[in-house]
């Protein structure tokens, strides 16, 4: 029976290492890199930074993000990027943001949708200060996105939300969808329509917010809301099926709806009277 029991207490120790291995690497299922591609790009101070890139961002790029990428943009700086999960981003003037993680699985071209994700992916970026607009399409339930704040975090399944941290204050205007804001000892659900503020001393302290209603946002904040959903519809991600490192490749498409405009025909032309 000894003989037996060591054998017990060793499997046991094997499998709680295996957990803790797991628990410490939460990305290790994800074979393969993610991607992004900057689509609107305003100003020439925003720069991107990872282990192997230090440059200006230009219009266009398509970055694979396979370590730690530190994002920034300057006083006039407005950049929007789409990332393989079909998740998408605009950071605004003054804005200091990372990304700290991108896995994904590999995919097929039946998965590909703009409206969802097309393989579950591991992501996890951090907002230092600065205002973001944000739209996560319908993420899978095996997925993580999470966006870290100094003092708490933002988890997402599918939202369309501006979000801006900036002398301890959060503010959070959310247009659609559902948002989970955790810190250490406690959870808050926000739900659309909402417009949430609250100060690090009262998010510390479980101190009731200001919640107020959504037209009391900032005016500008609807058109960045709305240019980003125009941002989600020009970019589709294909199976990167030539790399061993990223998962997607992008593709600028038209929008849309750009078909189903009305076009005036037949088109005339002013006729020019000759001077003399």
């Amino acid at each position: 029976m000894i003989p037996q029991m060591k054998l017990v207490i060793l499997y046991c120790f094997i499998a709680s290492l295996f957990i803790l291995n797991l628990e410490a690497n939460p990305d290790s299922d994800y074979e393969k890199y993610g991607t992004a591609m900057f689509t609107s790009v305003t100003g020439n101070s925003s720069t991107f930074k990872n282990n192997t890139i230090n440059q200006s961002i230009a219009l266009h790029d398509s970055i694979t993000i396979d370590s730690e990428s530190s994002l920034t943009t300057g006083a006039s700086d407005y950049v929007f990027f789409k990332l393989s999960n079909n998740s998408v981003f605009g950071l605004l003037e003054n804005t200091q943001f990372k990304i700290q993680s991108f896995k994904q699985e590999s995919f097929q071209e039946k998965d590909i949708r703009l409206d969802r994700e097309p393989s579950k992916s591991y992501y996890i970026c951090e907002l230092s200060e600065g205002t973001i607009a944000v739209k996560s399409n319908a993420l899978s339930p095996l997925s993580t996105f999470e966006i870290h704040l100094p003092d708490s975090q933002l988890e997402l399944h599918s939202a369309l939300c501006v979000i801006s941290y900036r002398y301890n204050i959060l503010h959070i205007a959310l247009y659609e969808g559902n948002i989970s804001l955790k810190t250490n000892d406690s959870i808050t659900y926000i739900n659309a329509p909402s417009y949430y503020v609250i100060d690090a001393h009262s998010l510390n302290n479980s101190i009731d917010n200001f919640d107020a209603k959504l037209s009391e946002a900032p005016t500008r904040w609807n058109s960045f809301k709305d240019y980003i959903v125009i941002e989600n519809n020009r970019v589709i991600f294909f199976p990167d099926t030539t790399s061993s490192q990223s998962a997607a490749k992008p593709k600028l498409i038209s929008s849309n709806d750009f078909f189903n405009q009305r076009f005036t025909r037949p088109r005339s032309f002013q006729s020019l009277e000759e001077k003399e």
